[in-house]
């Protein structure tokens, strides 16, 4: 081999390596943008087969189910700040990680209606159904902010038999799947949804 040839491969070897072994070297802001000019796609898992692209989304500010560009903030507790889609049952979270975008979260319809509360020192995803007769349940994710779970639990109340549709002291009442009292889910609801 060369003197040439072989000094040629190590220093693309070099930089190759200096701008991220490949990556595209956008930082996760510059990668949300580019989601957001339709440059690049933002993927529903690790296994890149089922993406969504901006603009595929309906916006159209007349129609309840369409998309708007809502605020950045960090929602997976990695000290980047995420994308909120404001939308249809609370639209959707879009994370940059790995030099790529990500469904974080989306709303599941009115079961799922998406939202996030700040609680015990961390950012923690809420889907929640609260429109539905006979109940009232929060299911709280909390990410390590490599898209991994690191937490979750759900805290509900249930009054299948209430005439006006309220819970009382004999309701059916759990968190992280124990069975609780009225005064401790209300306790719980105030610290959790009190930002």
């Amino acid at each position: 081999m060369k003197k040439e040839s072989f000094t040629s491969i190590l220093l693309f070897g070099m930089l190759f390596l200096a701008t991220g072994c490949g990556r595209n070297g956008k930082e996760p802001e510059e990668l949300l943008d580019a989601f957001l000019a339709g440059e690049i796609p933002a993927f529903y898992d690790d296994s890149g087969e089922a993406s969504i692209n901006f603009g595929q989304l309906p916006i159209d500010e007349e129609d309840w189910n369409s998309y708007s560009v809502g605020e950045r903030i960090d929602l997976d507790n990695d000290g980047e700040n995420e994308l909120i889609l404001d939308g249809p049952y609370g639209g959707m979270y879009i994370d940059a990680r790995d030099a790529k975008v990500y469904v974080l979260a989306a709303g599941e319809g009115m079961a799922g209606v998406l939202s996030y509360t700040e609680y015990d020192n961390a950012v923690w995803i809420v889907h929640s159904d609260t429109t539905h007769m006979g109940r009232r349940i929060y299911r709280l994710t909390r990410y390590d902010g490599d898209g991994n779970i690191a937490d979750e639990f759900q805290l509900g109340a249930e009054y299948w038999d209430s005439p006006d549709d309220k819970y009382d002291e004999n309701s059916d009442f759990t968190y992280r799947d124990a069975k609780i009292s009225m005064e401790e889910y209300e306790t719980l609801l105030s610290e959790i949804f009190s930002r």
